[in-house]
């Protein structure tokens, strides 16, 4: 398998769009409509990393399970964000992605903000949100985040070789 491969799905088969175990939709709107990154999304970061791998886009509305594409008016700001939090070690254990893993989309005239996010390798695993791999890892199941156990972070610490007591001594 390539290192780049995108799932396939169509974003603009409107009446057809929905999240699933490697699909996760965000409004990213903020208060004033002009677009703010939302915060579950580094969850969802967190549980495509340490699963399947997945494709995270921002700009879309769900509403009672029904999805709409309502786009980002300024996604530039957006953008420079997520590149300023996936290199604070201190928001995100590691930044897995690659430039072209981040992408502005237009989808009837509407940009969007598609993340591609790798499924890792044991050796990396886990990927977390903040400085603690127990309150900061996520798994993904079905189309939710789901919060890994205190077993289940010190499992694929394990098999990634890492001993997270020493590693949270050290900081």
């Amino acid at each position: 398998m390539s290192p780049h491969h995108y799932p396939t799905f169509a974003l603009d088969d409107i009446a057809n769009l929905h999240e699933s175990a490697q699909v996760e939709f965000k409004l990213a709107g903020g208060r004033d409509g002009n677009g703010m990154l939302p915060e579950g999304m580094w969850e969802s970061y967190s549980a495509f990393a340490n699963t399947l791998g997945g494709e995270i886009i921002l700009g879309v509305k769900e509403q009672q399970g029904d999805f709409t594409i309502e786009g980002i008016i300024n996604p530039m700001p957006m953008l420079s964000e997520i590149w300023a939090i996936l290199h604070d070690p201190k928001k995100i254990s590691h930044n897995i992605l690659a430039p072209t893993d981040v992408q502005i989309i237009e989808i009837m005239a509407k940009k969007l903000i598609r993340i591609h996010v790798p499924c890792v390798d044991v050796k990396l695993r886990p990927i977390y949100v903040g400085t603690d791999p127990y309150s900061g890892t996520y798994f993904r199941v079905g189309d939710a985040d789901m919060h890994a156990s205190r077993e289940q972070v010190e499992q694929m610490s394990l098999k990634a070789g890492i001993d997270l007591k020493l590693k949270q001594l050290k900081q």
